[in-house]
């Protein structure tokens, strides 16, 4: 059973020293091709980003439409998931503040350099009185790595009022990002 058990890992450690960067063998010389780069953009690592925005809400009720904007700041702990908080100000009768944090899952497709992403979380409203809120959303971000990686977002956020007395309400956006 040691005789095995020994022989497995010294296969083991074996096969792992000798594994290396996969490389093609033309047959006709002694030179050794290198593997290309992967194509497509890396901007979509973990880190941090800044954001501004300018947007509109869109109540369920008889409220007017308005117009606004306001800041972000995201995070992502991979290429795949992070948190966003962010604020907005609306241009309502009243100012509308809209508070939101979410959790964002994002897909980058590194080929076109976007990543469409969904979004989910909760958030606080101002404008009179405290109404809370949670929220659905979808977007999408492209990244210009030719400029530091600075992205240029849209996306759409479906917010339920947690009361029964307030009213449903959407928020679209449209901003720029700026990675540090």
């Amino acid at each position: 059973m040691k005789f095995i058990s020994t022989l497995l890992l010294s296969a083991a450690l074996a096969s792992s020293a000798l594994a290396g960067t996969p490389t093609a063998y033309s047959g006709k010389s002694s030179k050794m091709v290198q593997p290309m780069a992967p194509a497509g953009c890396d901007c979509f690592a973990p880190g941090a980003a800044f954001g501004v925005f300018g947007g509109g809400i869109f109540p369920e009720d008889d409220g007017q439409d308005a117009a606004g904007g306001g800041v972000l700041y995201d995070y992502f702990f991979t290429e795949y998931f992070g948190f966003q908080g962010s604020y907005g100000l609306f241009a309502t009768s009243s100012e509308h503040h809209q508070f939101d944090g979410s959790l964002v899952l994002r897909a980058p497709i590194r080929s076109l350099c976007i990543a469409p992403y969904l979004m989910g979380g909760a958030g606080m409203s101002v404008n009179g009185d405290n109404n809370t809120d949670y929220h659905l959303g979808a977007g999408i971000e492209a990244r210009f790595a030719s400029m530091d990686c600075m992205g240029v977002f849209v996306d759409g956020t479906y917010h339920f009022a947690a009361n029964d007395q307030d009213s449903d309400f959407t928020v679209g956006r449209v901003g720029v990002k700026f990675r540090f």
